[in-house]
């Protein structure tokens, strides 16, 4: 994209970041001065060519010369909007010189949605403000410095028209792990939720909706994302496991606490109708879908249950795992049709490559003791890894007393990522056995049970 005007005779001359400065030390003649006769912009996406252009404060028909085209260069840098920016030029023999100036940019694409909280003003109208009164203004932003800077001071203007105490603060928020924000908001604290009412409910009582939302609601700093993600993680999943998968908040206010310093968040809860299974679909590979089918708990008809679809969801996984398919990734998705009350789930599996076992790294052993484990351990190298084994033979080495004086076990591996081969380590540590504890605790009741120092009440 680019602003330009009527084209004219351009000569081979071309110039890369002339500035005045850079010439005098090159030691090369400084271009002559001229006239702006059109100016170009490539590599742009999220900003448009003509406010990339007003952001250079040049204008077509002005006087121009290298010094003036490098400081143009320079205004777009100090945005903080680019990563790099590089001027290209040419000028005719005409006289005055006409200038074709050519800006390459690079901008900063680690942007992040904005959010405004607690400001006393409708988002939406401080969203307008800055349309009109930030230059370059895009509705993703880097969360650099000077663009926070920039775009506090707009903001600051705008709710300073309302209310003048209140000063406005910008960072970068994680309240929705989903997905960064520059979050705009008051400098003063957030108040935290001391309470959570509910009202509306009927398919699901009251006790078992609070028991569910305070456990992660009490104490948290109050914010309109946060809340939801709160509401949406605490009181859906228990109404989805009776079938309500189309529970809704459509009202929902907070007040001051009379009793302390926090906030009463008041949630209008609507029900909605009780939901049925629909179709079942799997996307991907990785299992044999009939085999897959087979073990499904749940059936087109029945009413729908979310608990039973991502617990089936974590059973897909665990299986997978155990063919040595440690990188599988299994999400779901439930989609009510309304019009039929039904939810539709589909599973959508990308099951990774196969990991296999290469060897055992044995700890804690001696060299006599070590080739009995290895001719013990079942795992061929080569074959699929399954990361469950190694726990069932070390619990099966215990159980059949084949060390004595063993008093612990522990498993981990090594995956690498770039062969697919898995290293088992395995640690056995010397001392009082379980088998040996027990004993002796047996020993110790039967003493003092015979000698009359025995205490049957409990001991603290």
């Amino acid at each position: 994209m680019e602003v330009r005007c009527t084209p004219a005779l351009i000569l081979s001359a071309v110039f890369l970041s002339a500035a005045a400065s850079s010439v005098a030390q090159t030691g090369k003649k400084a271009p002559p001065p001229g006239v702006l006769h059109s100016v170009s912009i490539q590599g742009n996406h999220l900003y448009s060519a003509s406010d990339i252009m007003k952001g250079t404060g040049l204008k077509i028909g002005q006087p121009i010369s290298g010094a003036a085209i490098e400081a143009a260069r320079q205004r777009l840098t100090a945005t903080e909007l680019f990563n790099n920016v590089s001027d290209q030029y040419k000028y005719s023999a005409s006289e005055p010189p006409a200038y074709d100036v050519t800006f390459t940019v690079a901008e900063n694409d680690q942007v992040f949605p904005m959010r405004f909280e607690r400001l006393g003003v409708p988002p939406p109208d401080i969203t307008a403000y800055l349309k009109t009164h930030v230059p370059l203004y895009s509705d993703k932003i880097p969360g650099t410095e000077g663009v926070l800077k920039r775009y506090t001071a707009a903001v600051q203007d705008f709710v300073g028209e309302k209310n003048p105490a209140l000063k406005v603060k910008a960072h970068i928020s994680n309240d929705d792990p989903q997905q960064l924000a520059v979050l705009f908001t008051s400098d003063v604290p957030a108040p935290t939720i001391s309470q959570v009412v509910v009202t509306g409910n009927q398919a699901i009582d009251t006790g078992t909706i609070l028991r569910a939302v305070n456990s992660v609601a009490i104490g948290v700093p109050l914010s309109d994302t946060r809340l939801k993600l709160i509401l949406d993680g605490a009181i859906k999943p228990v109404y989805a496991a009776k079938g309500y998968a189309a529970v809704t908040f459509p009202k929902v206010e907070t007040e001051p606490a009379k009793t302390n310093q926090g906030v009463i968040v008041k949630v209008e809860i609507k029900d909605g109708p009780q939901f049925k299974f629909g179709a079942i679909r799997f996307r991907g590979n990785g299992l044999d879908e009939d085999e897959i089918r087979s073990g499904i708990p749940f059936k087109p008809g029945q009413t729908f249950n979310g608990e039973q679809v991502d617990s089936f969801r974590l059973n897909l996984m665990h299986q997978m795992r155990r063919r040595g398919l440690l990188d599988a990734s299994i999400t779901t998705e439930a989609v009510p049709d309304d019009t039929k009350r039904v939810v539709d789930v589909s599973y959508n599996v990308v099951p990774g490559a196969v990991y296999t076992f290469q060897k055992l790294d044995i700890h804690g052993l001696d060299a006599n003791a070590e080739p009995a484990i290895t001719k013990l351990w079942g795992e061929k190298p080569g074959k699929p890894f399954n990361p469950d084994y190694p726990d069932f033979f070390l619990k099966r080495i215990q159980e059949q007393g084949i060390f004595e004086h063993l008093a612990d076990t522990s498993s981990d591996y090594t995956a690498d990522p770039s062969t697919h081969n898995v290293i088992v380590h395995l640690d056995f540590k010397g001392g009082e056995s379980a088998k040996d504890k027990t004993r002796k605790k047996k020993e110790e009741e039967e003493r003092r049970q015979s000698d009359g120092t025995w205490d049957p009440r409990p001991q603290f």
